[in-house]
């Protein structure tokens, strides 16, 4: 990850007291998992993929404080609905001409435990969320934490989305922004963050796009 990347987490890190930091999509590694390893707080990171899996949990192997979970963050039938009934016509960025099958075959692996976004945040301790699955699925994942933090006492939660400028989170963004949400983005315009306990929601600039909510599955 960048240098700028490394000194907004340590700001955060300084500035609230985290429990925990929760990541979708180690990858590797070697990258945003190594920089949260390194804060000395707990860092669950949760990997679908199993050859990521293998060598982030080998990678990672000298952080007593890191997890890798080998899992879906949302329910598998979900995720693939999602997918089916996406229509990927918004003007971004795109890791493939055919996103569908291109991001479905990322969660089509077996995998030791399905929602496991809802198992790590869907509480009440004060955490850095961090949101970097597969650019397909993205923004359903986005939805589906922000119907967590929308509920009672559960919103203590410190947001970064990474590939803003994609199909990833470039609609997340433009969610948490109508909504009233203070989001900064990086100088480059990869990553953004957010403090979800500070936001106010304003639900008249709601728009229908931005109104999705996926069904839980299960």
């Amino acid at each position: 990850k960048s240098q700028e990347f490394e000194q907004v987490v340590k700001m955060l890190v300084d500035e609230y007291d985290f429990d925990e930091i929760v990541e979708t999509g180690a990858f590797d590694g070697l990258g945003s998992t190594s920089v949260f390893a390194k804060t000395g707080k707990y860092v669950f990171s949760i990997e679908c993929n199993k050859q990521n899996f293998d060598t982030a949990t080998r990678n990672l192997q000298q952080y007593e404080n890191v997890c890798v979970i080998h899992g879906l963050s949302l329910f598998r039938e979900l995720l693939i609905n999602s997918l089916l009934h996406q229509e990927f016509d918004i003007e971004t960025t795109y890791d493939s001409d055919f996103p569908k099958s291109f991001y479905m075959r990322e969660i089509n692996q077996q995998v030791v435990v399905e929602n496991a976004l809802d198992i790590f945040c869907n509480n009440d301790r004060k955490q850095l969320v961090f949101l970097d699955s597969a650019g397909g699925v993205g923004y359903v994942e986005f939805l589906e934490f922000m119907n967590y933090i929308n509920d009672e006492g559960k919103y203590n939660k410190i947001l970064i989305l990474d590939d803003i400028d994609h199909i990833k989170h470039k609609r997340s963004v433009e969610y948490l922004e109508i909504r009233g949400y203070q989001v900064f983005k990086s100088k480059e315009n990869r990553f953004a963050w957010c403090d979800l306990s500070k936001g106010k929601l304003k639900k008249e600039n709601e728009t229908d796009i931005l109104s999705e909510q996926p069904t839980e599955i299960g």
